[in-house]
């Protein structure tokens, strides 16, 4: 495999070999479908269009409201049927969704989006409206509304009143910075600058919502495919899902928006999801019942036949202490546990990379790696002298009683097994500091860690967004996913500095500060960073993954 630039998307060939398929009769009906659908013109064109693209998700999506979406499944799906004023390119740079254009004030304060006027709303019903200003205006106050409740709500309060409104303090929406100054323009007032707001606003809460359709679907929006509308390249044929029976008619089934395909053209006719169980992607790749699909490199080593692959370094594995456990409570015990771990030493014949540092490498800024701003190596050295200094100076406020029996808590076939005996044994013979490692589920995994039923957790740290934040909010004091407790008053004002910096150069720097600020408090010990892989059957071209939140561009993929 080489090593994939995500600007660059060059690919390799994997030829593993053929295999069985255990579900013959998912692809004869998948086969019949094709043939209905494309009738005499066969299944796979030789320009590659008009052919149905065909992927796995692991359950049934919760919403396709994206002012209340949090789940994978329907931002995936959202991604597919919704298109915002921005919208990030196969390449993973920021490009114009429904905006055509749109010019900033010097101060960063006052966006202004002049919309396309030939972005239409369908659905299964054959709805038409076209997607106007005034949607977008309705989809930020449904999005600050507390009676939303929408999960990602604060990642827009640099919008004018957004705080207040959401947090009733305040009522009055004809207050929030959120404006259209005509039928195709959109004004946006900011309380402060945040430079990456043009990104946000290619996220699933930033899009646009009909205030008719939304009331006509009488609380229902979002949660049936005749209540679901479409501004983008697909609209739900069908959603089908029985919770009681894992049959092959759970699934969702898309069709292209033909009226918007018009000026923006949409390549394949439509996307078949299927909801499956995560153990049978595998089959269903190595078997041609899916177009492509997302693995890590276990599964990677179980896919065969011919295919293209894009790797992506978006991932860092790491130690988290829980700062609620009495020993690590004390900054200078973690700096010392930290100052014993030989990175060198672990990556030996290791494909993992080690990881000098919390955010991985596939995080950009100004289309640059965001490591090339901040550095590749933030860690401490390994140093037995510098460990047990800060040994020495911990000893007298710790209970010793606690050095024996800490629970080391990991997923099963954590690659990061043999690491953990390396490192508790130069942890034992320093200090005497024992550990008992518990392998778990994913299940039982997540639900320890999350009620802080550990004392060691080997995570994966990853980020919903292309951004150093999205990594570094995991350590903030009010930080979605703050598993270890940690807080500290230094890396939280300079995250908040980098978030509402005046540019992105700015913030870039503000952020190397913050990451350095938490390596130095020790509470999560970075090991290596995890590759994860996005694999495309042969028959197909032009598919493109975003490692970050998950999500798949469908609009130009292509069936040979």
């Amino acid at each position: 495999l080489h090593r994939v630039d995500r600007r660059q998307r060059q690919m390799c060939i994997r030829d593993r070999g053929n295999t069985v398929n255990r579900h013959l009769k998912r692809i004869a009906a998948a086969l019949l479908c094709c043939v209905i659908t494309t009738s005499a013109a066969g299944c796979f064109e030789k320009d590659g269009k008009d052919g149905i693209i065909k992927y796995d998700i692991a359950y049934n999506p919760g919403s396709l409201d994206p002012q209340t979406a949090s789940d994978d499944a329907s931002i995936l799906i959202i991604n597919s049927v919704y298109t915002g004023l921005m919208r990030v390119l196969p390449d993973g740079s920021l490009g114009t969704g429904a905006a055509e254009d749109y010019t900033v004030t010097d101060d960063g304060l006052t966006y202004r989006f002049k919309l396309r006027s030939d972005i239409w709303w369908t659905d299964v019903n054959k709805f038409e409206a076209a997607c106007t200003a005034a949607d977008f205006v309705y989809g930020f106050q449904r999005l600050f509304d507390p009676q939303t409740r929408a999960p990602r709500a604060s990642e827009y309060f640099c919008i004018k009143g957004a705080k207040s409104l959401n947090s009733g303090a305040a009522s009055d929406f004809s207050k929030l910075g959120v404006k259209a100054v005509g039928d195709y323009e959109l004004e946006i007032t900011l309380e402060y600058p945040d430079p990456r707001f043009p990104e946000l606003l290619a996220e699933a809460p930033a899009m646009p919502c009909n205030e008719e359709y939304f009331i006509a679907s009488q609380g229902r929006y979002g949660l049936s495919g005749d209540t679901t509308p479409s501004n983008g390249a697909f609209y739900i044929k069908s959603w089908d899902f029985d919770p009681y029976t894992i049959t092959d008619n759970n699934h969702l089934i898309l069709r292209r928006n033909a009226k918007n395909s018009e000026t923006s053209p949409v390549i394949p006719s439509g996307l078949n999801f299927f909801i499956e169980g995560d153990e049978d992607f595998v089959d269903d790749f190595n078997s041609s019942v899916i177009s492509c699909i997302a693995v890590d490199e276990e599964q990677l080593e179980l896919l065969s036949g011919k295919f293209t692959v894009q790797e992506y370094d978006a991932i860092t594995v790491g130690l988290t202490l829980n700062t609620d456990f009495g020993l690590f409570s004390d900054q200078e015990f973690r700096k010392a546990l930290a100052s014993l771990v030989d990175r060198e030493k672990l990556s030996e014949g290791s494909s993992h990379a080690a990881a000098y540092a919390i955010v991985p490498g596939e995080v950009t800024l100004l289309d640059k790696p965001y490591r090339e701003f901040a550095g590749d190596k933030l860690t401490p050295d390994y140093s037995v002298e510098k460990s047990q200094e800060y040994y020495q100076n911990a000893l007298p406020r710790l209970d010793t009683s606690l050095f024996s029996g800490a629970r080391i808590i990991l997923r099963e076939n954590e690659t990061a097994s043999a690491m953990l005996s390396v490192i508790m044994q130069e942890w034992q013979r320093e200090f005497g500091f024992y550990c008992v490692v518990e392998e778990l589920s994913e299940a039982d995994f997540s639900a320890r860690l999350s009620s802080g039923d550990y004392e060691i957790a080997v995570q994966e740290l990853s980020g919903s967004v292309n951004s150093p934040g999205a990594y570094l909010q995991a350590f903030t004091t009010d930080g979605a996913g703050n598993y270890s407790g940690y807080h500290s008053a230094d890396s939280d004002g300079l995250i908040k500095a980098a978030q509402r910096a005046a540019d992105l150069a700015d913030s870039a720097k503000l952020y190397a500060k913050a990451e350095q600020s938490i390596i130095n408090g020790a509470a999560f010990i970075p090991l290596y960073y995890k590759n994860e892989y996005f694999c495309i059957n042969k028959d197909f071209a032009d598919i493109y993954y975003d490692p970050f939140n998950k999500t798949v561009d469908f609009t130009n993929a292509k069936a040979f």
